[in-house]
């Protein structure tokens, strides 16, 4: 797998695809990242380009606090277009890197919906304070949201 150099972030993988009313899941087989847009999440009668760009790119890595043994399990994704609401959450599964059950690890998502090119703003989501928007499984991270 070759890396691309798109603007000043390392993508290697992207994928994209037009969805409707009726959903459907957008995945990149080489890292293990999809997103399933369900029926309704898109209003009837309209077409969206949906995308991810999955990125390697320590300038992009969100803080993290290695006192508190803070690190990195799951690949950076870029999720768009920015500011697109959707009428239903659409799950977001993200392959994790635990190499032990997940009930002995303390699960963040951090997320920023600063648009690009601006420096990000990070804000913490605790997985476990969320379990009706979020689950954890042995190798994947699943998360609900309602816009990129």
């Amino acid at each position: 797998m070759s890396v691309a150099e798109e603007g000043k972030h390392k993508v290697i993988a992207t994928a994209r695809g037009v969805y409707d009313h009726k959903g459907g899941t957008l995945t990149s087989e080489e890292t293990g990242v999809s997103i399933v847009i369900p029926p309704g999440a898109i209003t009837k009668g309209d077409k969206q380009e949906i995308y991810f760009k999955v990125c390697r790119d320590n300038s992009l890595v969100p803080p993290l606090d290695q006192e508190r043994g803070e690190t990195l399990l799951s690949p950076l994704v870029m999720c768009g277009p920015h500011g697109l609401q959707f009428t239903r959450p659409v799950e977001l599964r993200l392959p994790h890197a635990a190499s032990v059950s997940p009930n002995t690890w303390s699960f963040a998502l951090k997320s920023s919906d600063t648009p690009t090119g601006q420096p990000a703003q990070w804000t913490n989501m605790s997985l476990a304070d969320a379990p009706h928007t979020s689950h954890v499984g042995a190798n994947c991270v699943s998360v609900l949201v309602d816009h990129f």
